[in-house]
């Protein structure tokens, strides 16, 4: 189990770039979170294609449809631009930086982190790290070649931010404008 410690610091790191996070119990708890968000104001979230299959996050999907929130699979990166929101989920959360790093092998997959207006990311709570450094071995593994290689590997700190040459610093032009990290303890749901 993590230290309260370490939670406060991913969660400092990441809110000094823009971000929020919470620290949940359950899957449930994080369904009230993303329903509850604004973000959600038009009731659709995007997912990967076949995140209900997902272990352990895909029954997440049947939380959110009883709260009446309609899902939809990426289909390509058009269907996905400009989404209101979109869940996916995260390899690792480093403490350090305020990072998570999202692993995925299909394009479809990819975008709902990168196009949607809002991202939320599942995390489990036993992949929130200390330091980068420990990041390290997890992208060893990722990247080894064979069939559990991912293709699609990026380490996100923040919503998206980019600065014209005057240093005028916008946010979500080129990505999400917000992100919200769900850590979750017990990532089965309950009924």
């Amino acid at each position: 189990m993590i230290s309260l410690d370490l939670f406060t610091r991913f969660q400092q790191r990441l809110a000094a770039v823009g971000g929020e996070c919470y620290l949940l119990e359950n899957l449930a708890e994080a369904a009230e979170v993303i329903a509850a968000h604004t973000a959600l104001q038009a009731k659709r979230l995007v997912v990967p294609p076949k995140f209900s299959e997902y272990d352990p996050w895909g029954e997440a999907v049947s939380l959110l449809e009883a709260k009446g929130i309609q899902i939809e699979e990426a289909q390509s990166p058009a269907s996905v631009a400009d989404a209101p929101a979109g869940l996916s989920h995260a390899e690792l959360a480093v403490a350090e930086t305020g990072s998570i790093l999202v692993a995925e092998n299909s394009l479809e997959a990819r975008v709902v982190s990168m196009l949607t207006l809002t991202h939320f990311a599942l995390v489990r709570v036993d992949d929130l790290t200390s330091m980068l450094d420990e990041a390290g071995e997890r992208l060893q593994q990722l990247t080894q070649v064979g069939p559990n290689q991912r293709h699609y590997i990026s380490l996100i700190t923040g919503p998206s931010r980019t600065a014209d040459i005057e240093r005028t610093l916008t946010i979500g032009v080129q990505g999400p404008k917000a992100l919200c990290v769900l850590i979750v303890k017990d990532w089965k749901a309950r009924s």
